[in-house]
């Protein structure tokens, strides 16, 4: 009996934390948004302040950005320097308040 009861409250204590979206989210996506909430960041700064690294960054970073709960916009620096344009991202204007 004790593992059929025990199953049945996973199922039960998994439902209660299910996020509100139709869709599932990862770990790493539900700490993205807590980050982004602050404002915008470079990838960088992403990886420094979370310690997980880049390439899952960017690929939870795509997932976002297909749900239209984030964007991703480039950084115009008043000096112009060699290599590859910064690139911030950040939640959408309407994500923000919630």
């Amino acid at each position: 009996m004790a593992t059929t009861n025990k199953p049945s409250n996973i199922l039960d204590l998994s439902a209660d934390k299910a996020p509100a979206r139709s869709e599932s989210i990862s770990p790493t996506e539900e700490k993205l948004l807590v980050v982004l909430k602050e404002g915008p960041l470079t990838r960088d700064q992403l990886v420094a302040k979370l310690a997980i690294p880049r390439t899952t960054i960017f690929d939870s970073l795509k997932k976002l950005i297909a749900r239209n709960e984030a964007k991703k916009y480039p950084l115009f620096a008043a000096v112009r320097s060699k290599g590859r344009p910064q690139v911030l991202f950040s939640l959408l204007d309407d994500k923000k308040e919630v």
